[in-house]
């Protein structure tokens, strides 16, 4: 921040002469001859100046910059941020600038600010995922355990069904391509990055997101967060609902609990913890009188084409693993299944969001039941 000298009531005429003339070289000016010490912008090296920016004189005779963009400083998670590039660079980076509410801009937290205020992404993206970002531990911060949890399962259900193909295409009267589309343009991909910000950025960008999405899988990162016995335990329960240390998520055994359940039937099932082994693979659902299976690709870990292109690198864990390398290993295991299985329906994460548990259950318990 700035350092004030102490002037005489005479150097007022700064203040006058400077309001008459608004320029940014006689605020450089003002600047040099009446602040020790201020910052410059980190691009061109001159002096921080935007469109509201004045100079005001307290009863001491203290000269200081005034403006709301000036004055404005950001805290987030404990540290303080303040303005480091004029508004002239600001407009050069991201000319969208010049057709924007200036006072909103400089008060809220979005690239923009990100780039002035010179607040690194992962700063940033922690800050925003605290404060707001709908999750259950915020909303029980919010309005209380009881009221928390409530909102949260009336705002997953709503979700749930304004994410499907068949609210689109109700509401917004979408084609089945359009539906595919937008989830594409949706997908965290580095083809979106690289369209979104350009291709050096969008790389950069992508790259930092790959970085943060491994350290919060991490059990470092929850003890940093929480401390070391609530960020264990907070660590603990996350990885059992991804994976439930068996390697399987949560929604496929929902969704091959609903389908066991409905065929009724007193068939051998392999599933979850108890899956059917064939050579070096686990088979996602098996039914061992068929002889016939169900593979539920997650999208990020099997690549889904919908989303990735054949260079892309989805798996947050494994930077060189690309999209093909994943589809040449998930045909290999292909192969090998057929080898021993009469069929095998093969199902997606993308699928089943859109559909949703009770339709998908019952098309793959018609097409078993057709199979028999």
């Amino acid at each position: 921040m700035s350092k004030r000298k102490n002037l005489n009531k005479y150097n007022k005429t700064w203040i006058t002469w400077f309001r008459k003339n608004k320029t940014k070289e006689l605020y450089d000016e003002v600047l040099s001859e009446c602040i020790s010490e201020h910052n410059r912008c980190k691009c061109c090296g001159g002096p921080i100046y935007y469109y509201d920016s004045i100079f005001r004189i307290n009863k001491n005779y203290e000269l200081y910059p005034d403006g709301k963009s000036y004055l404005t400083e950001k805290t987030l998670l404990g540290n303080k941020y303040y303005l480091s590039v004029c508004e002239d660079c600001l407009t050069k980076k991201y000319p969208e600038y010049q057709n924007l509410n200036k006072s909103r801009i400089f008060n809220r937290i979005c690239d923009i600010t990100n780039y002035a205020f010179n607040i690194p992404e992962i700063v940033s993206n922690e800050w925003k995922q605290q404060n707001y970002s709908v999750t259950l531990d915020n909303l029980i911060i919010k309005h209380g355990e009881e009221e928390g949890n409530k909102i949260w399962i009336d705002y997953c259900r709503k979700q749930s069904e304004t994410n499907t193909f068949k609210y689109k295409k109700e509401k917004y009267g979408w084609t089945k391509t359009q539906f595919k589309e937008y989830n594409k343009s949706r997908s965290t991909t580095i083809k979106n990055f690289i369209k979104k910000y350009g291709e050096l950025e969008g790389i950069e960008k992508w790259n930092k997101y790959i970085d943060r999405q491994r350290y919060t899988c991490s059990l470092e990162y929850f003890i940093e967060k929480y401390g070391n016995n609530l960020g264990q335990d907070k660590f603990d329960k996350y990885a059992k609902n991804r994976t439930n240390f068996f390697g399987y998520s949560n929604i496929s055994r929902e969704l091959f609990d609903k389908i066991v359940k409905k065929l009724n039937r007193n068939y051998t099932y392999y599933y979850a913890d108890n899956e059917y082994i064939i050579g070096p693979y686990l088979l996602d659902f098996y039914i061992k009188e068929l002889n016939i299976s169900i593979e539920y690709n997650g999208n990020i870990w099997h690549a889904n084409p919908n989303f990735y292109e054949s260079n892309d690198k989805p798996n947050p864990f494994n930077k060189n693993l690309t999209a093909s390398d994943i589809w040449l290993k998930d045909k290999i295991r292909s192969e090998e299944i057929k080898k021993h299985v009469n069929e095998t329906f093969i199902i997606w994460e993308d699928e089943l969001k859109e559909k949703g548990l009770e339709q998908l259950s019952d098309e793959l318990v018609k097409k078993i039941k057709n199979y028999v």
